[in-house]
């Protein structure tokens, strides 16, 4: 009776292992690596921005490098779409950042967002720089 109890716990036990072990040694399903955003270098000077319209894919993300060669500027990118309906979400996804971002002269600032979703989207400069403050103003154009 002993030698069957032993030959069960030993059946078990190598049951236990057959099927646990290789299960352990499995990798696990790791996620592939985050895209890096799309990076866009944008010069802020003499009232302009340059590019002043970027075109992006819905669901991309992107990372503005903004330099500011003559004086001190600002950019404010509206999340919401021209023309969009009332109670309608953001389009853009703001990682980080400023309502308004400033731009400093010389200076790198960096703006990342992801487009969720089609439309175009303003942006203007936010601090007052001059005379031809008003004009300075640019698009993002999310297609789908």
């Amino acid at each position: 009776m002993k030698i069957e109890i032993a030959r069960s716990v030993l059946a078990i036990f190598i049951i236990l292992v057959v099927v646990g072990v290789p299960a352990s040694f499995v990798p696990a399903q790791e996620k592939p690596p985050a895209k890096p955003p799309r990076m866009i270098q944008v010069t802020a000077k003499n009232f302009e921005f340059e590019p002043s319209v970027i075109r992006e894919k819905a669901g991309e993300k992107i990372q503005l490098k903004l330099t500011s060669v003559d004086r001190t500027h600002g950019i404010h990118i509206n999340p919401f779409p021209e023309g969009g309906q009332p109670n309608t979400p953001p389009g853009l996804s703001f990682t980080y950042g400023d309502d308004c971002l400033k731009l400093k002269k010389d200076l790198t600032a960096t703006l990342e967002f992801t487009a969720e979703a089609p439309g175009t989207y303003a942006f203007s400069c936010c601090k007052k720089c001059g005379t031809g403050h008003g004009r300075m103003k640019g698009q993002i154009i999310v297609e789908p």
